[in-house]
């Protein structure tokens, strides 16, 4: 099977899953090859593996069995084509941050809260990576891995509704944040307030938690309104 290519990982794994069971290749009920076959046969990490299946769980193409692994769904599950709440005329940036304020501050405050100690050092480390990645200027692992910092702390909530709108809402969003993310100043700005909120989640404080996460927003969002609409240099985080 051919490699697959750097950029949008998460999403090319999702697209050949996808294919594997809507094809027939695997068929309902059963279990899918396990993560290190997947990562043998894409050449990805386990990671965007794991990223992959939870995205497929929310598309109702997998059914995760506590202790046995991912399985193909029945069919039925599936929810149908329609028209995605986010697919209007004329969205602006500034629209997706709000909504983003909206979700994540809600979700840091639940996360924080019901995070366990193995999820908490499973952010570290996406932190840790993230933190190498700003050191080595790898832009494609700086996206990855920003989006896959907010993604976890959405699916520590468990609440499917948040996970679900949230993937959504990543669909369309990607593209500011690989824009922003070409900009140093951007991505050094992301690096304080993502420690900051780890932090939150180290000592348990749900409610400072929730200030990290809305100051790190409002701070994303002058710096990519200033690229997007002024093209001016982004603001200092302080």
């Amino acid at each position: 099977m051919k490699e697959i290519r750097r950029i949008s990982i998460t999403d090319e794994v999702v697209g050949h899953m996808k294919e594997m069971i809507t094809s027939g290749q695997c068929q309902t009920g059963e279990k899918l090859p396990t993560e290190a076959r997947l990562c043998e046969m894409f050449q990805v990490s386990r990671t965007s593996v794991r990223e992959a299946i939870r995205v497929l769980q929310a598309l109702g193409y997998v059914d995760l069995r506590p202790g046995k692994g991912a399985f193909v769904a029945r069919s039925e599950e599936r929810p149908p084509d329609v028209k995605s709440w986010y697919d209007v005329e004329d969205a602006k940036f500034y629209d997706f941050m709000e909504v983003r304020m909206a979700i994540e501050t809600l979700a840091v405050r639940l996360s924080v809260e019901r995070a366990s100690s193995k999820q908490v050092r499973e952010l570290a480390q996406v932190q840790e990576s993230f933190d190498e990645a700003v050191r080595s200027q790898d832009l494609v692992r700086m996206i990855m891995l920003d989006e896959l910092f907010h993604t976890k702390i959405i699916g520590f909530t468990r609440n499917q509704l948040l996970i679900n709108i949230n993937k959504q809402l990543l669909e369309s969003f990607r593209i500011y944040r690989g824009d922003s993310f070409t900009n140093k100043d951007v991505y050094v700005n992301a690096v304080e307030p993502h420690e900051r909120i780890l932090f939150c989640f180290q000592t348990k404080n749900a409610v400072q938690a929730v200030e990290e996460m809305q100051k790190h927003l409002e701070i994303t969002s002058k710096d990519m309104e200033l690229i997007h609409e002024k093209g001016q240099k982004p603001a200092v985080n302080l």
